[in-house]
């Protein structure tokens, strides 16, 4: 988070996609992120997360062997010329345990082909915070603009469980 605040004080722009609770396929790894996602928005951030529904499954980078779309893959774009695209996770646990990797590519044209995917409305719902600090997302469907003031597509049960996750004293493994 301080990292972050460094580069928007620099005046960069940063955009993160990552899955929705209705599209991740590890409730652990949501509440990870769940735990920062009001910070980030604070901190200048535009935070996307990867809609669920099927007109979306058709569309995405990586579909899981179930019925849910989820992104597996971690892509950076810098300076909108070079893009970095591997499977490692960003946490403490998989930098110390994984042998995942990734590519450093040095291509304009799929940098624009990265932005171009993350600039689609209705593959993601874009998570902001309300005047009162409590998060909101907004998607378009077929043009229209649809808000809803709780993770998308999930279930209570879902939503309960990433809550009691948040409470274990795993996060520092997220």
């Amino acid at each position: 988070l301080a990292a972050v605040k460094r580069l928007r004080d620099r005046g960069v722009r940063i955009r993160i996609l990552t899955n929705s609770l209705a599209s991740n396929d590890v409730l652990a790894a949501h509440a990870g992120h769940a735990e920062h996602r009001k910070e980030l928005i604070a901190a200048g951030v535009e935070l996307y997360e990867l809609r669920s529904d099927p007109a979306v499954k058709k569309r995405i980078f990586y579909v899981s062997g179930s019925s849910q779309s989820t992104l597996h893959n971690k892509a950076m774009v810098f300076d909108r010329k070079d893009v970095f695209i591997g499977s490692l996770n960003l946490d403490p646990r998989s930098g110390d345990i994984n042998t995942e990797a990734g590519l450093y590519i040095e291509s304009p044209d799929l940098a624009a082909q990265v932005i171009a995917y993350m600039e689609l409305p209705e593959y993601s719902y874009r998570v902001l915070l309300d005047a009162d600090g409590d998060l909101y997302w907004v998607t378009e469907t077929n043009g229209k603009i649809e808000q809803y003031d709780h993770d998308p597509n999930s279930t209570a049960w879902q939503r309960a469980m990433v809550r009691l996750i948040r409470m274990l004293p795993v996060m520092n493994q997220l």
